[in-house]
Formats: structure tokens, C-alpha cells, sequence
């Protein structure tokens, strides 16, 4: 999930990933879903090679079955009614299911989870039924740094598309028993308050009430610091600290620490570090985001204080290591050649790798 600087947007401080990746159109046959939004249009598109595939499950297809436009909520008292599209391998299942959530939303739902399709299609070619989802967008303008009850319903509806794709995984040939739930810079956050926060679907949830097991999170460079990097949170954060709960999975992570985590990182971040100053100073921003003073001993034991700044790498370092102390089972896997922005030809690899590591049963 990106993060990106222009007002109205959730984490602040970064241009907005386009990740395209182009399909040509496939002979086969479109499938249609038993139950899916008026707006949904299937159509078939040839899968692309990809490096690996999920062991121990039907081969991938030859073609992707597209849904686009599916409507996975009724109505929201404070967010745009999301909706998202399908990508499903064209031959039978069951295949694994994968959510994805897209970075910090701007001004158009289906702009914002266009840029994931190309990953979406992707996997999807590795033999997984991936739901790419919106969320997150207001009716109006979004304002410069949204209050903690926008960051609790981006949650809800988040857990709304999990359980979204839960319900209906079977209809587009996956299999619900294998849940991964996949976020890219603020879409991270999403996908982790998924996972650990386990919030309730949003008012309207047209999948259920209650957010089922997730079976593995696969993150790329949430950040963790909660917008580390982006002085306009802090004075928002000082005035209601629920903020840094509602949009990071910290005080959540001792309650699941079987639950499987890959993380991915790029070898160029790209993402501005920020001057710690002295982190133990009452007013000093790492303070307002660790009243405790435990994520800054953590930081301290890491090393990441030692040059006066902390970063992006630093963040998933840190949140690496509390995973790993605790028992759970965690990766952490740079993708080489790539930024916060951009996978890049190597970076594909450690990307789609990542998605039959989560789908296996260890």
C-alpha cells in the first residue's frame, strides 16, 4: 500500500505504485459466477508464466476468468460501498483464496485497485482465486489526516472483503479453507488489522457478520511506525493515541502468535527516513507513537537508532523481530531490484514466491 503526500490520503509521504502488467486475451470460455453483483462482467485473459506453483494443488490454468465490479458491501455510514474484481484461474479448483488491498486511497475506488491488478493477475496464475478489493474512499474529499473513526471503518471493511471472499470463494472455483490475505504499503495495515485486530465486517457486509481464521498475511512495507516519516500525523496521534492502535497491529500481536507471516521488502525502499532526534524525549514523535517505550527499546536492540534516523527498513525489521520472539512463524524477504513503488524484474520473483510459501501447510 502506498503512502502518499497529497491531502486525503491515509499514510501520507508517497507517489502512487502503478504496477501494469499486461494480458493478452484468451480463446477460453468465460465462467460466469453463480451470485455476484449486476455489475459484474466476467471475461478471460491468458495467464502469464510465472516462476512457482502452490504444491499440492490442480495445476494452473491456461486462462484467467476477470469479474470486475463486484459489489462486496450494501451500504457504509462512512465509506464508498466497496467493491472489488476477481481474478480466478479459468480450469477447476479448489484453488487457495487471496485478498488484496491496495495502497492509501485517493479519488477513484477502481483507479486504486488498478494498479494491483497486474500483481492480482499474476498470482492468479499460480493456481489462486484472488479477490482485488477497494476500500477506504469517502463520497467527498478526503481530509488531510482522517480522524480515528475513517481508520476503525477502512478495518470493518476490510474484514468485509475477507469475509466477502470467504462466502464466495467456491463460486469462482477456490477453496475457502485456505484464507491469505495480502496488503502493499497501506493496504499492509489493512491486511494486518485483518489478521490480528480481527475486526467486524462493516454494516452492510454482504459476506457476514463475523471475520473467520485467516491462514497467512502477506505484507509488502506497511508502515509499522505508523507514517514514521510524516510530521502531519503527529500532532493527530498526540490528541487521540487510539489512532496508533486502530491503524497498526502491535497491541494485537501477542494474541496470535501462531500466525503465519511473509513479509516482503524492497532492497530501495525509496521512502523518506526521518530524524529521530532524541527518541526518548517526552514530546518527540516516536514518543507521541510509544507512550511504553517499547517499540523504541525494540529499536534501540536492533540497531536502528544508532544513525539518528529511522525508516522504512527499520519498521519491518522491527515488527520482524517481535513476530519471530514470539513464536511465530515469519519471513522476512527482500525482493531485489525493486522500491516501495516498483517490483522490478527480480523483485517478481521474491513477489509471486511468496504466495505458495503462505498457501503451504507447515
Amino acid at each position: 500500500m502506498l503512502e502518499h503526500s497529497s491531502l486525503g490520503r491515509l499514510f501520507v509521504g508517497l507517489a502512487v505504485m502503478v504496477l501494469l502488467v499486461g494480458c493478452a486475451s484468451g480463446a477460453s470460455s468465460p465462467r460466469a459466477p453463480a451470485s455476484s453483483s449486476p455489475a459484474a462482467s466476467p471475461s478471460v485473459e491468458a495467464a502469464e508464466s510465472s516462476p512457482s506453483a502452490p504444491a499440492a494443488t490442480p495445476s494452473p490454468s491456461p486462462g484467467i476468468v476477470k469479474t470486475a465490479n463486484v459489489s462486496y458491501e450494501s451500504a457504509n455510514p462512512v465509506l464508498v460501498p466497496g467493491e472489488l474484481d476477481v481474478y480466478a484461474p479459468a480450469n477447476a479448483g479448489p484453488w487457495p483464496v487471496v485478498v488484496m488491498f491496495h495502497g492509501a486511497p485517493g479519488s477513484d475506488p477502481a483507479t486504486d485497485r488498478g494498479y494491483e491488478s497486474g500483481p492480482a493477475r499474476k498470482v492468479a496464475g499460480l493456481g489462486f482465486v484472488v479477490f482485488n478489493a477497494s476500500w477506504g474512499h469517502l463520497p467527498g474529499s478526503m481530509p488531510a489526516v482522517p480522524g480515528n473513526d475513517w481508520l476503525q471503518a477502512n478495518n470493518a471493511q476490510g474484514a468485509c472483503a475477507v469475509e466477502f471472499a470467504r462466502a464466495h470463494a467456491a463460486e469462482y472455483g477456490g477453496d475457502p479453507g485456505t484464507m491469505i490475505v495480502f496488503g502493499h504499503s497501506g493496504g499492509a495495515h489493512i491486511a494486518a488489522a485483518a489478521t490480528f485486530a480481527r475486526p467486524e465486517p462493516t454494516a452492510g457486509c454482504l459476506g457476514g457478520t463475523t471475520l473467520g481464521e485467516i491462514d497467512a498475511l502477506v505484507t509488502w512495507e506497511g508502515n509499522w511506525l505508523f507514517s514514521n516519516n510524516v510530521p502531519d500525523w503527529d500532532s493527530a496521534l498526540a490528541a487521540d493515541p487510539r489512532i496508533m492502535d486502530t491503524a497498526t497491529p502491535w497491541s494485537y500481536l501477542a494474541e496470535h502468535n501462531d500466525q503465519k507471516v511473509v513479509m516482503l521488502v524492497s532492497d530501495k525502499p525509496g521512502i523518506p527516513e526521518r530524524e529521530v532526534g532524541d527518541p526518548w524525549a517526552a514530546d518527540s514523535w516516536l514518543a507521541v507513537r510509544d507512550p511504553s517505550g517499547d517499540l523504541r527499546r525494540q529499536l534501540e536492540a536492533n540497531g536502528a537508532l544508532a544513525d539518528g534516523t529511522v525508516g522504512q527498513p527499520d519498521a519491518d525489521q522491527l515488527l520482524f523481530s517481535v513476530l519471530k520472539a514470539q513464536g511465530n512463524p515469519v519471513s522476512l524477504d527482500v525482493m531485489p531490484g525493486s522500491s516501495h513503488a516498483s517490483l522490478g524484474r527480480d523483485g517478481w520473483k521474491v513477489f509471486l514466491a511468496a504466495f505458495p510459501k503462505a498457501a503451504a501447510k507447515d
